[in-house]
């Protein structure tokens, strides 16, 4: 039945619409609410190039056209009158409406009701475009979406915002705070509060005011490069001495003696 009526449709379009392509759709769409108790809407309709002509009314229980296409009306209303004489058919939508329901109480805890929790970094990132002192507040691994971050300086709440994750492609979701550093003070403790409806309670990391990775890793060739350069001179001091006290002196210009 379902296969006759996108022939015929198709058929009837190739003929009558200007058009030179053709899409025929079965839809069957089961949205929840928002709680565990919502009710399930359940819609099963077809659609003519993105346009739905046909559907099923479950409040009538019975089929009811779309008055989208006017050329296709009389084929449309047609198939209406005997998709609802048909018992099979009603029968066919009834047990995916019965399945949609069903459904949502074996999914409900995996899927509405779950929750991840989240993992966070604070850091001050090497480079910048701009080359002004940021501190990053990098959260990642949550579900659901919705999530708050706070900035703290010095145990004050200076930002709190419900910022706008993005989903990263897991069923999960991540997201970036910054905080400008220009009017910080060496001796200020900044902290990255996170709320989610995962944790019993707030997620906090703080950071004080310190020295980057990058600044690190010069400080220590460098310092590796110093000792390298005092310990060269120490042996040559020693060398020296030793030489001296064995009464061996440089003779100048020797080397240039044929």
């Amino acid at each position: 039945m379902k296969g006759s009526i996108a022939e015929l449709l198709l058929v009837y379009g190739a003929i009558s619409l200007p058009v030179t392509g053709y899409v025929m759709q079965e839809i069957s769409l089961c949205s929840y609410g928002d709680d565990e108790k919502g009710n399930a809407t359940f819609q099963y309709v077809f659609a003519f190039n993105h346009q739905y002509i046909l559907g099923y009314n479950s409040k009538d229980n019975m089929f009811l056209p779309y008055n989208s296409i006017e050329q296709m009306m009389a084929v449309v209303r047609k198939f209406t009158t005997e998709f609802n004489t048909n018992p099979d058919m009603l029968n066919y939508v009834k047990n995916e409406e019965k399945r949609c329901k069903n459904e949502k109480k074996t999914f409900w805890k995996e899927t509405v009701e779950r929750r991840v929790k989240p993992s966070m970094e604070v850091f001050v990132p090497d480079e910048n475009k701009d080359n002004l002192p940021l501190l990053i507040c990098f959260v990642w691994g949550f579900y659901p979406e919705k999530i708050i971050v706070s900035w703290i300086k010095n145990n004050k709440t200076v930002v709190k915002t419900e910022d706008q994750a993005v989903q990263t492609g897991e069923w999960t979701y991540q997201l970036v705070s910054i905080l400008d550093l220009r009017d910080s003070l060496p001796e200020d403790d900044y902290s990255c509060k996170v709320e989610h409806q995962s944790l019993r309670e707030p997620m906090t990391t703080t950071w004080k005011a310190g020295l980057t990775s990058n600044q690190i890793i010069k400080i220590s060739v460098s310092s590796v490069v110093f000792a390298l350069g005092l310990i060269s001179l120490m042996a040559g001091v020693v060398w020296w001495k030793n030489a001296k006290k064995s009464g061996y002196t440089p003779i100048p210009g020797y080397n240039d003696v044929n």
